[in-house]
């Protein structure tokens, strides 16, 4: 019993600071690009995402083999350590605020161990969550991507918190300090080997999964511009830091509160319709909302897209393993890659073009990229409509 209660405590708390961690590298957008602070431009702030994305994609895909080799446990403790390194690089950044090219270097190193660490983490949790609740595996795994996106929520309103923009080192310190905690609880827990991470298969794609990796890919792009982009792009609408990082809260608290919102009440009702017009909504939003200068729209919209989009991930995967369960664990690995992919191609791609183009019209061109993911998704769903997928 107090073997399972510790499991229950590393599985979510496991969730809650890998959000953590994930968020406040992008979180930190405006102390990264103030020239009072660390002094970037926009095309740096957007760089030194490229290594986490691609090594979140590289863990995503490779995970599962080296668990089935040497274990959940022993890859749980080194994407651990991996996600205690990257916060310690972002606390020890602070030390070379005035000295730009090393910061960078100490951010680059700290997104790399980032990236690596949440691709490992999160592989590994989710079948660790899948085998807490044998009666209600559903709810189990649904619990760990609320701790996950509560984590990714609490990230930017505790930077808007402090409102000393000089002390934000210590809240990397201290989810460093609590990982290192977590990391030694592990130690002391012994885990039963889940058969999910059998790769029997091999690396064999079906031709049709591809349309759900598109999907994921541009999704990816939508929820990595709002994701890294919001406190950024807010300021520059004319609310000041502490407004700025509420917007993103808001956004990612949407993200999070609907997915257990739309999981909840998809067991009493088909919310396909949701899933399909959800991304109309935000194109439409996004297209609209330089167009309004008050605080409390900006954030609103923030707060709702954040909503909206939050079926659209945990819907195309279970949906595309339904498709292909045969091929489950290499739909997992696959849609997470694209999903990692998609946000590291926006932060690059926004970042290099704000050097010429404003934040304003960077965001209409995100709008039309949410609507292209409402037109495959309502294709899609025509195209295996007489399959009777339950969403």
């Amino acid at each position: 019993m107090i073997e399972k209660s510790l499991k229950i405590i590393i599985v979510y708390l496991g969730g809650l600071l890998t959000g953590l961690s994930l968020i406040l590298y992008p979180a930190m957008g405006s102390i990264f690009t103030d020239y009072s602070q660390f002094g970037l431009s926009g095309n740096q702030f957007g760089n030194i995402f490229i290594p986490q994305a691609l090594l979140a994609i590289a863990s995503a895909l490779t995970i599962p083999f080296f668990v089935s080799k040497y274990g959940s446990k022993k890859v749980l403790i080194l994407g651990l350590i991996a996600l205690i390194l990257s916060m310690f690089l972002l606390f020890g950044s602070h030390f070379y605020i005035h000295e730009k090219q090393m910061a960078l270097m100490i951010l680059f190193s700290g997104t790399t161990f980032l990236g690596f660490g949440f691709g490992t983490v999160i592989t590994v949790l989710n079948p660790l969550a899948f085998q807490l609740f044998p009666n209600n595996e559903l709810a189990s795994v649904t619990g760990l991507h609320f701790a996950l996106g509560l984590g990714t929520a609490g990230a930017p309103l505790l930077l808007g918190l402090i409102k000393n923009a000089n002390s934000w080192y210590y809240l990397p310190l201290t989810v460093c300090l609590v990982l290192i905690g977590l990391m030694t609880l592990v130690f002391f827990v012994s885990f039963k080997e889940n058969n999910l991470f059998n790769m029997k298969g091999g690396l064999k794609i079906p031709s049709q999964l591809w349309w759900f990796i598109l999907i994921v890919l541009l999704y990816g792009i939508c929820e990595g511009a709002l994701g890294s982009y919001s406190t950024v792009f807010l300021k520059s609408q004319g609310l000041n830091s502490l407004q700025a990082s509420f917007g993103l809260a808001m956004f990612w608290s949407g993200l999070a509160l609907g997915r257990i919102l739309f999981s909840l009440l998809s067991i009493q009702f088909n919310l396909k319709l949701v899933y399909i017009l959800a991304m109309s909504i935000v194109a439409v939003l996004l297209f609209f909302n330089p167009l309004y200068k008050s605080a409390f729209s900006n954030i609103l919209v923030m707060g709702i897209s954040g909503l909206c989009m939050s079926s659209i991930f945990p819907n195309s995967v279970s949906w595309a393993t339904k498709e292909f369960s045969k091929n489950a664990v290499l739909v997992s690995g696959f849609l997470v890659a694209s999903l990692q992919l998609g946000t590291g191609i926006s932060t690059n791609f926004l970042g290099i073009l704000s050097n010429t183009h404003s934040l304003s019209f960077l965001f209409k061109i995100i709008a039309a990229v949410a609507f292209l993911v409402f037109i495959i998704i309502y294709f899609v769903n025509r195209k295996f409509k007489n399959n009777h997928i339950q969403y």
